[in-house]
Parts: C-alpha cells; sequence; structure tokens
C-alpha cells in the first residue's frame, strides 16, 4: 500500500518536476548571459569608484600635510624660536620642548603626520614629536635614508630650498625600522626662496597609502600603483617595480583614455589628479570581471535547485509531515556548521550533538568576554596608579566602562607583599605564589566586595581603599582592621605571611598615582622588621627625612593648572606641597628657602613662556614672586604665592574670554555673509578664524550652546521663511540660494525646524494675509 502511494507521488512530482525545471533553466541561461556585461561594468564602475575615492582621501591627506606646515605660522613661540638669532645666543630650552610637544599635539590629528621632523637652523637643532635633538647627528642615526650620507642628507633635505617638495619612495630607517617612505618637504617660513631659516619633512609610510589600494587586489585579484607626475611609483599593490615604468609609458603614449586592454586580457584604468598631477593606475584581470557574473551563475544554479528541493518537499509533505520540522532543522544545522550527517547514527543524534557544541561554544566565548573585561579592569587600575589620566572626569568616565567601583574619593593606595620568597624563582616558587595571590585577592573580596586591586608582579598585589570624605576619620582604623583580619585568615587557613606597605590619604582621583608611589617608597624603605606581618605607613618613614617634597610631576601639574587658568587646581596643588613639606616635615631654613626659590622659578619660568611674555601685567607678577622673601614670613610668603599664581590664572582665563568672543564674533559674521554656499564647512570655518576645526566645533558650542551645523541650519530656514512669504521664487530656487544642493534637502531641513513643509508654511502665511509674518 505504501509503495503504491510512493510511486503515484514520485510520478507526480517528476511531472511538476519537469514543469518547474523548465522555467529557472531557462532564466538562468538568460541571466547568466546578461551578467556579463552587466558584471564588467559594474567592476569597472567600482573599481573607478576605488581609484577616485583612493585620489579623493590622498589629496585630502596631503592638503592636510600641507596645512600642517601653513600652521606652524600661526604658532607665536614656534615663530619666535624660528626667527631668533643665531646660535651665539642661548636657547630657552624649556620654551623649545614646549613649543615641540604643542606642535605634535595636532599633527597627530592626521596618520600621515605621525612621522615629522622640523630643522630650526638659527639653533641647529630637530624637533621631532615632543622631543628636541640638539645634535642633528644624532637625529640621523635614528631617522635617515638609507642611501644618504648624513652630510648628503643634511644638504639636499634640511639646508636646500623646498617648496611643497615630494620625494618619491626611499628605503628609510625610522628608529631601527626599515621602511619605504615618500617624503614631503617644506622649506620655511613659506614661500622662503631667498632665505631659508627651517625645513618641515614628513615622511609617510608606502604601505599607508598603499591600503588605500588594497581593496583592488582583494576584491578583483588585480593590482595597482600610484606614480607622481614623473612617472616615479608612490605605492604598488600586486604588481612589481619594474613593470610600472613601462606602464606609465603607455599611458603617457595614449594619451589620458581609459579601459585599454593590456596583453593577458588585463583591463588597465587610470586617472590623474588636478591636484598635484600623480596618476592612479588599475589593473583588473579577466577573472576578477567575471567573478559578478560566476557569482550570478552560481545564485542561478542555487535557486533552481532551491525550487526543486522545494517541489520535492511539496509533492512529499503529507507523507513526511511529521519528520518536516526535524528534517528543516537539519538543514539549518548542516548550512551553518558543515557537519557530515553520515557519522552519526540518525538525524536525532545529529542535531544533539551539534546543538551540544553549540551551547559550549557560546559559553566558551561568553567567559572569554568576561576575561576581556577582567584585563580591561587591570589595564584601567595600572593606568591610574602610573598617573597616566589628566582629568577628574577622564578617571571616572574610564572606570564606569571597565566596571571599577569607587566608594568615594578619599582614601589609600597600600601594596600587600608575600613574605618568605624573596629571590627565589622556579616554576614551584611561581605556582605557589599565583595560588597566594588569588587566595589574598579572595580573602579580601570576602571582607569588601567592591575593593579594587592589581597585581604588582609575582609575590605583590596593589590594594586601593576608597571612602567618602565624612569617613576619612575612621578610615586609618578600619584598613587596619581590614588587613589584620586578611593577616590572620591567610595565616591560620594557608601559612600564608604578608606585609603591608600604604601611602598616604589621597583626596581625589588624581593624587591615587602619588598615594601609589609612596606605597611603593615605603616598601623600599631600609627598615628592619621584627614582625613580618607589621603594617608599614609612608607617614611613619618620611619624618625621618629632610629633602623636600617637590616631585616632577606636582611640578608639572602645576604648570599646566596655571597655564589653563585652573585657580582652584593651582590653589590646591600648592596647598599639598605646603602641607607635605612644612606641616607633615620640619625642614630647615635653609632646606626652606630652597623649596621656595624652586616653586618661585616655576611661576617664574610659567609666567614667562606663555601667552603674557610682553605683557605689562606678566611683568608685573613676575616682579611679584622675585620680591618674595623668606624672611618675610613662612605664612606670608605661601600666601603671596598663591596670590600671583591665582592672579596669573585671572589673567589667562581673560585672555582666553576675549580671543573667545573674538573668535566666535568673527564664526557668525563668516555664516551669515555665506550661508548660501552649498560648500560651506567647518574646515572653512576653521581656515577663516584660523583655529582647529575640533576647537571651533567646541568653542561655538560652549559660546552659542549649538552645533555650527544647527546653526547654518536655522539661518538658511530662517531666510527661506522670508523668501517664501515675500516673493514668487520657487521651492527649488529658494532651496538653491540658501545654500543647499536639492530640493529634498531643503524641504527635509525646513520641517525639521518650522515642523511643516515649505508649502504649507507658504499656504498658511499667504491665507491669513500675513505677507510680511515670519514664525
Amino acid at each position: 500500500m505504501l509503495k503504491n502511494k510512493l510511486t503515484k507521488t514520485f510520478r507526480k512530482f517528476l511531472l511538476s518536476y519537469i514543469i518547474i525545471l523548465l522555467f529557472p533553466i531557462i532564466t538562468g541561461i538568460v541571466s547568466y548571459q546578461v551578467s556579463i556585461d552587466v558584471a564588467k561594468s559594474s567592476s569597472i564602475e567600482s573599481s573607478m569608484l576605488i581609484l577616485n575615492k583612493s585620489k579623493d582621501i590622498l589629496e585630502s591627506r596631503m592638503m592636510e600635510v600641507e596645512r600642517f606646515t601653513r600652521q606652524l605660522t600661526l604658532v607665536d613661540d614656534f615663530n619666535n624660536h624660528l626667527n631668533a638669532p643665531m646660535a651665539n645666543s642661548s636657547i630657552n630650552l624649556y620654551s623649545l620642548r614646549e613649543t615641540s610637544r604643542f606642535i605634535s599635539t595636532y599633527a597627530h590629528t592626521n596618520d600621515f603626520l605621525e612621522d615629522f621632523y622640523i630643522y630650526l637652523k638659527n639653533y641647529n637643532v630637530i624637533l621631532s614629536d615632543g622631543s628636541v635633538y640638539f645634535r642633528v647627528d644624532h637625529f640621523y642615526d635614528l631617522y635617515h635614508y638609507n642611501d644618504l650620507s648624513f652630510e648628503q642628507w643634511k644638504k639636499t633635505i634640511l639646508e636646500e630650498n623646498h617648496q611643497g617638495e615630494i620625494i618619491p619612495v626611499r628605503s628609510y630607517t625610522s628608529n631601527k625600522k626599515e621602511l619605504s617612505v615618500i617624503s614631503y618637504v617644506q622649506s620655511l617660513p613659506l614661500n622662503s626662496f631667498n632665505k631659508q631659516l627651517g625645513t618641515s619633512v614628513v615622511t609617510i609610510d608606502q604601505r599607508k597609502i598603499g591600503d588605500l589600494l588594497e581593496s583592488l587586489s582583494n576584491q578583483y585579484g588585480g593590482w595597482g600603483f600610484i606614480t607622481d607626475n614623473e612617472g616615479n611609483p608612490l605605492t604598488m599593490v600586486g604588481i612589481d617595480k619594474s613593470k610600472i615604468k613601462e606602464i606609465f609609458l603607455k599611458l603617457e603614449t595614449d594619451g589620458s583614455s581609459t579601459n585599454r586592454l593590456l596583453e593577458n586580457d588585463t583591463l588597465l584604468l587610470s586617472t590623474q589628479s588636478d591636484f598635484n598631477g600623480w596618476h592612479y593606475v588599475a589593473g583588473i584581470p579577466k577573472q576578477g570581471l567575471m567573478e559578478k557574473a560566476e557569482i550570478i551563475k552560481n545564485m542561478t544554479w542555487i535557486v533552481t535547485a532551491s525550487t526543486l528541493l522545494i517541489g520535492m518537499i511539496l509533492c512529499l509533505f503529507l507523507a513526511y509531515r511529521d519528520s518536516t520540522p526535524i528534517h528543516n532543522l537539519l538543514e539549518f544545522v548542516t548550512d551553518q556548521i558543515g557537519s557530515d550527517t553520515s557519522k552519526h547514527k540518525n538525524e536525532y543524534d545529529f542535531l544533539h550533538g551539534n546543538i551540544a557544541n553549540l551551547i559550549s561554544n557560546n559559553k566558551s566565548l561568553e567567559i572569554e568576554l568576561n576575561s576581556q573585561k577582567h584585563i580591561l579592569k587591570d589595564s584601567f587600575i595600572k593606568s591610574l596608579l602610573n598617573g597616566e589620566f589628566h582629568t577628574q572626569k577622564g578617571i571616572v568616565d574610564n572606570a564606569e566602562q571597565t566596571d571599577v567601583l569607587f566608594q568615594g574619593d578619599h582614601g589609600y593606595v597600600g601594596i600587600l607583599k608575600i613574605n618568605g620568597y624573596g629571590d627565589m624563582e622556579n616554576k614551584e616558587i611561581t605556582n605557589e605564589l599565583s595560588a597566594a595571590r588569588i587566595i589574598i585577592k579572595r580573602t579580601l573580596i570576602e571582607q569588601v566586595p567592591t575593593i579594587i586591586m592589581t597585581d604588582l608582579n609575582s609575590d605583590k598585589i596593589v590594594v586601593i581603599f576608597t571612602f567618602i570624605r565624612e569617613q576619612e576619620s575612621e578610615a586609618i582604623k578600619e584598613i587596619k582592621h581590614i588587613i589584620q583580619n586578611l593577616t590572620t585568615s591567610i595565616s591560620n587557613s594557608y601559612r600564608i605571611s604578608i606585609s603591608s606597605f600604604m601611602g598616604r590619604l589621597f583626596r581625589n582621583y588624581q593624587e591615587i598615582s602619588r598615594s601609589y608611589n609612596e606605597a611603593k617608597q615605603t616598601l623600599g624603605y631600609t627598615f628592619t622588621l621584627m614582625n613580618e606581618s607589621k603594617m608599614l605607613w609612608y607617614q611613619d618613614i618620611v619624618k625621618e627625612t629632610s629633602v623636600f617634597y617637590y616631585p616632577i610631576d606636582m611640578e608639572l601639574r602645576l604648570v599646566n593648572a596655571i597655564r589653563m587658568g585652573e585657580s582652584f587646581d593651582v590653589k590646591q596643588i600648592l596647598d599639598q606641597i605646603f602641607q607635605e613639606n612644612f606641616c607633615e616635615k620640619d625642614l630647615s631654613p635653609k632646606i626652606a628657602e630652597q623649596l621656595i626659590e624652586e616653586v618661585k622659578s616655576t611661576l617664574i619660568k610659567t609666567f614667562d613662556s606663555n601667552v603674557f611674555q610682553s605683557s605689562d601685567e606678566s611683568g608685573t607678577l613676575i616682579n611679584k614672586v622675585l620680591q618674595v622673601q623668606l624672611q618675610h614670613g613662612l605664612g606670608q610668603v605661601w600666601e603671596e604665592i598663591v596670590n600671583t599664581a591665582e592672579e596669573y590664572c585671572t589673567l589667562i582665563k581673560k585672555s582666553k574670554r576675549k580671543t573667545n568672543d573674538q573668535a566666535v564674533k568673527l564664526i557668525i559674521e563668516f555664516l551669515e555673509e555665506n550661508f548660501s554656499d552649498p560648500d560651506l564647512s567647518l574646515y572653512r570655518i576653521s581656515e577663516k578664524v584660523g583655529l582647529p576645526e575640533k576647537f571651533v566645533s567646541q568653542l561655538f558650542k560652549e559660546q552659542i550652546g549649538e552645533y555650527v551645523s544647527d546653526y547654518i541650519e536655522k539661518i538658511r530656514i530662517h531666510k527661506a521663511s522670508d523668501l517664501l512669504v515675500t516673493t514668487n521664487q520657487t521651492i527649488e530656487e529658494i532651496s538653491i540660494y540658501v545654500g543647499y544642493n536639492s530640493a529634498h534637502s531643503f524641504r527635509r531641513a525646513f520641517k525639521r525646524v518650522f515642523n511643516v513643509t515649505p508649502k504649507t508654511y507658504r499656504q498658511t502665511i499667504n491665507n491669513n494675509g500675513g505677507q510680511n509674518k515670519v514664525l
């Protein structure tokens, strides 16, 4: 009975199969023939798009490289050094280093500017990415063209006159790394045809340019290259350098036409830059051109096979209804995993095994993600301890992202050292120390679930205790209690002995690195512990020294705070210096006088090297600092230092406010005059006001309360609303007049501002008889 039914079903299915089969076969043949021409033209258009896109990107990057050189002329400190007298006069080393660091901050906005150096002829020094090389030959040892000697490099690169010259690909050594680079060279000042004072050199790794053409090779298996207007190769992908000159000569001979066939059925495409005359050339093999056609052909066969399979399923549906869900699931798992069903007893075993594997893999992936999260958290804690964050907000934001939970902004940093191992190192000792660290951290978490910890090395753990200000009086007692419980617990249960070394109190997250360094100093202090589990505090050892406390990182924080005009931070840092030296220590008068002179020197250098170095206010403040003497009394001396620093911060803020107000006024005037220009952009605005684009955007947002793009849109839409009710111009004409490229984008912007379409707005105003009314 069943056999007869199957035979009947098979006959019906066979008839349906033949009928259905005709349509996909005919459609597939036609589609395959048409796909050849479509795929060929599509591949050519796609390749030309890649070439033109590469050209646009590279031109934009090179324009930014040129703009970097122009922006150097806007840096006052740099111009002062560039035009300074020859090297027989003294060099302000501090200012020179600060100028180098300042230049490097906006040079990093473009990855083409990552490797640059600037030669100052009068000083015979080189500035490079925040560093100053006072010996040019030292710089040459680290960064040089492999085919140029030191004398040749200095004569042809540094001392010759270059006006935006591009040096083709050369072998280059960059800090012991071998590279192939092109170089952009510009003499300073700009247009210095007669007297050159310096040279700016930007070296660009050939691979960064080659990445723009990488998609040609990846997508079609083709090749590409870029040459300058003389045929010198700048970068190449998938082609030998020896063949480039031959192809370039063909381009020069045949003119600028594209889409020609070379030998081996390779299609040659080319375009030339109007900006610098560079040639962008690509070659696509026939196999690459036909790739899309092959895909269409394969898809045609897949659709045909799928259609046949669906027909079979429909014919056999009633007989195999109960097995259909398992069968569909089986196909899905087979397609996704690619396993062989023949290796299993039946379909159920096949699905059971593979689904179990999927669940196991999912759990493994979840574990891996969690482990990465722990790595990020540990990395953040180490950066925090090393003082790599410059703002309180930056620390808070990173803590939220890595799930580091601070109980407050006050606390102590401590180091827990596992005793009894000394300098012994072997596999067994390492395993024991790893187990001991795990036990210590687990025991600490049981007492304080939110405690912050990280490994210092194999036998040390750094612990950060945090609490709110109101708990400050009880903090030390609580920390001692936690450490005592930890020591007792691990000693009784695991026979692990530890020593604790604590820094002093920090009152904000930026001081965590200071407390950490104090804990390390306590750890390294030559102190004979009578009991290995003793707890030692930094304040217990700091009283035994007569050296004043004024580390370089604190001086840098003070300088940065003064230059930013942050009077609150300045006062806080100076108060901390006073507290550390005159409250926590008993300095001799001579040592105290040295400290005062160090702080005075910091203030004078900061006042003299900043934007007020030629103003009367700055000179007055420097004289006030010079007149401060210790014999006036320690309290009065320190008060005068704090007041003078705060006065300078006030000048900085006043100057910034005035400069920012003028810049915003200039921006608004420029927008009002040029709102009808469809190419109006943040780049053009920044060029007009002579400030970086990012700074212009942030400044405008802070001063006006909205972004530049939103402000431009409002100007255009309100101008358009006037024209809608006072003229008979069409909406298309008005959209072009107010700076939109299309009427469609204008309508969307208008509705976004007024919540109605331009047509409805005009009709509503006219119907109400309000020709002069504007919403």
